[in-house]
């Protein structure tokens, strides 16, 4: 499907309206009724902003996918497709487990019978749940980047390049969000360009065509 990478794209520029809906949202040290107060106030806009990375996890999965099929047309016998389609297969699965603990505190606020250090501990864990949507664009982006940097297929050897010290920095302290951020425009531009490579031939169905 020619289409088919450019939904790296779309789950970018939903992340990047989801965080940007959901705002600041209560830290590690704020009080039960002041995590309640929060969420009561904004809970439409919470509401809208764990939807909106709902959607992109889905549209995460098919870039996978499609970067998995790119990368398998270039390397039919390696395994780092493998790993980057596994890779944004996590990372989906970190943004909605993150989206699912946003809907609970939603839901939590507005019962009563829920006591403030209940609240305050799911916020702590809401709080903290970035490494596996963090660490599993990062396998994806390392992946890719080993993938490509050598031979310069499907995506041009500084993209890997690019993509592999990526790769390395979202797993280092205090600089891996950073990278995170940055890992963004990674996609936006392997998405663009994947989309305009051309089709290669299918060698497997040549070679199953009988000769006369």
């Amino acid at each position: 499907m020619r289409l088919g990478p450019l939904t790296g794209l779309v789950a970018v520029v939903l992340i990047v309206v989801a965080f940007g809906v959901g705002g600041d949202t209560p830290g590690i040290g704020d009080s039960g009724p002041q995590v309640r107060l929060f969420f009561q106030e904004q809970d439409t806009r919470q509401a809208v902003s764990l939807y909106l990375l709902v959607l992109a996890g889905v549209f995460l999965v098919f870039f996978a996918g499609s970067l998995r099929h790119h990368l398998a047309d270039s390397d039919r016998h390696g395994w780092l497709p493998q790993v980057a389609f596994a890779g944004g297969i996590l990372s989906a699965a970190g943004f909605w487990i993150a989206s699912g603990v946003t809907l609970a505190l939603i839901d939590a606020s507005d019962k009563q019978k829920v006591e403030g250090p209940a609240l305050q501990a799911m916020n702590a864990i809401g709080n903290d749940l970035f490494i596996p949507f963090v660490g599993g664009i990062g396998i994806m982006v390392l992946a890719a980047g080993l993938g490509t940097a050598r031979s310069g297929t499907p995506l041009p050897r500084w993209l890997g390049w690019a993509g592999i010290v990526l790769g390395v920095l979202m797993f280092v302290p205090w600089v891996g969000f950073i990278a995170f951020l940055v890992s963004g425009l990674w996609i936006i531009i392997a998405s663009v360009l994947l989309a305009r490579r051309p089709h290669a031939p299918d060698t497997a169905r040549a070679a199953n065509v009988p000769t006369p």
